[in-house]
């Protein structure tokens, strides 16, 4: 079992993120908790209604919500009952079994997973604050396997990708539509998954043969700030007619994407632990002296490597994607010992034709600087390792009044 935890602003968004895949068919509600009706008795209405008006008691808290995911092994064969046990558990583990909150199972994927939301404000106002340590988390997670007796198959511990990363189908151009194909991907991946900047978007994207581009300096798109998603054939070249982010109806656009980019920068904090501690593992095993054993080493573990050039084709970086974790992080980001040169340099290898890449301005056009950091805490479970303080990355503090000059700033205005 994995467990993932994400800090929300908007309760509304992911609540309807799971309605429609209850309207597609990929997804059930099975639990409405702590609420004053039964799950049969409430409305679509009333199952939103009851969260936000709790996260309305605490106006000033702005991450009132939590998006939570727990993902299971395909080998155990888990009843419904089992799964609300499961859910039950969960929650009093974490300290919100007193909270009002939905539990959805989806179906859309290779192995079992629920998604529970829920509010971290209380009846009283009060907000409860995540703070446990990932000793603790494993602990709980422990506590769960040992009581629901469950259990990881041979096939996924050899194989990371059989369970952490999406079974979705790539969109193929001819075979499917494009519009819906490109829609699907999106409709997922940009929820499920934490990035920073269009390279590690694109990175993710890549693995569904789907590319995100703003244009060309200069041009009429780049000018307006508009953003369009093409297919991509096997070997990374555009192919098909682009489809306008303003097409879609949850608007993938430029905006969004920038707002996401700095909300994800301290929810991603922490979980390039396991990427480095993977890395590390397979550097110091001797007979991987290339980037293909590099590579496919790391992709039994759920982590695909993506490299990315610049517009005269030399190389420029590596970026991770974690499908354990569902994030990516590009290689530089974690030290130059985990960019391309560095892992070229310690492998001893001049090429990388074995990597995955995207060619010309795939990656990098239209790229923007890593976000600053906003708002949220993610509390994100099974990291193997984490750096040491020194290599994390800084994050720039922000001095704040005293409570006695915020009052007076408020009766001022």
């Amino acid at each position: 079992m994995v467990a993932h935890i994400k800090t929300i602003k908007s309760i509304s968004s992911s609540f309807y993120y799971n309605e429609r895949k209850l309207i597609s068919g990929d997804a059930t509600c099975m639990m409405a908790e702590n609420y004053p009706c039964q799950l049969a008795e409430l409305t679509q209405s009333d199952r939103l209604g009851m969260l936000e008006k709790m996260a309305a008691l605490n106006p000033r808290t702005k991450v009132n919500g939590l998006h939570i995911f727990l993902n299971f092994d395909p080998a155990n064969r888990l009843t419904p009952y089992s799964l609300k046990e499961i859910a039950k558990f969960y929650m009093h583990g974490i300290g919100f079994g007193n909270q009002p909150y939905l539990v959805y199972e989806h179906s859309d994927g290779a192995h079992p997973h629920l998604h529970i939301l829920t509010t971290n404000i209380q009846a009283d106002g009060r907000r409860i604050n995540l703070y446990m340590k990932a000793d603790r988390f494993q602990s709980l997670l422990k506590q769960i396997r040992t009581r629901f007796a469950l259990t990881t198959s041979t096939a996924v511990k050899d194989s990371g990708l059989a369970l952490y990363q999406a079974q979705l189908l790539k969109p193929t151009y001819g075979k499917s539509q494009t519009f819906s194909g490109i829609a699907g991907v999106l409709d997922r991946k940009l929820n499920e998954y934490l990035f920073s900047s269009f390279a590690e978007l694109n990175a993710i994207l890549g693995l569904y043969n789907i590319r995100a581009e703003r244009g060309k300096e200069g041009s009429k798109l780049f000018k307006n700030r508009g953003l369009i998603y093409r297919l991509l054939d096997g070997a990374g070249n555009r192919i098909g007619v682009p489809v306008k982010a303003s097409s879609f109806p949850f608007n993938p656009g430029l905006n969004k994407l920038e707002e996401r980019f700095k909300r994800n920068v301290p929810l991603k904090l922490g979980l390039e632990g396991r990427i480095i501690y993977e890395i590390e593992r397979i550097l110091n095993n001797p007979q991987i002296c290339d980037t293909a054993a590099f590579s496919a080493s790391l992709k039994t573990k759920g982590i695909d490597v993506v490299i990315k050039d610049d517009p005269k084709g030399e190389l420029q970086d590596m970026i991770y994607v974690d499908h354990l974790n569902t994030c990516a992080f590009q290689g530089a980001a974690l030290g130059s010992a985990y960019g391309a040169k560095g892992i070229l340099s310690r492998l001893g290898d001049n090429g990388y034709p074995a990597l995955e890449f995207e060619k010309g301005q795939g990656l990098h056009a239209g790229e923007l600087d890593d976000g600053l950091p906003g708002a949220g805490v993610s509390a994100a479970i099974n990291l193997s390792q984490i750096r040491s303080e020194q290599d994390r990355p800084v994050i720039p503090v922000v001095k704040t009044q005293r409570k006695g000059q915020r009052r007076k700033y408020r009766v001022k205005h």
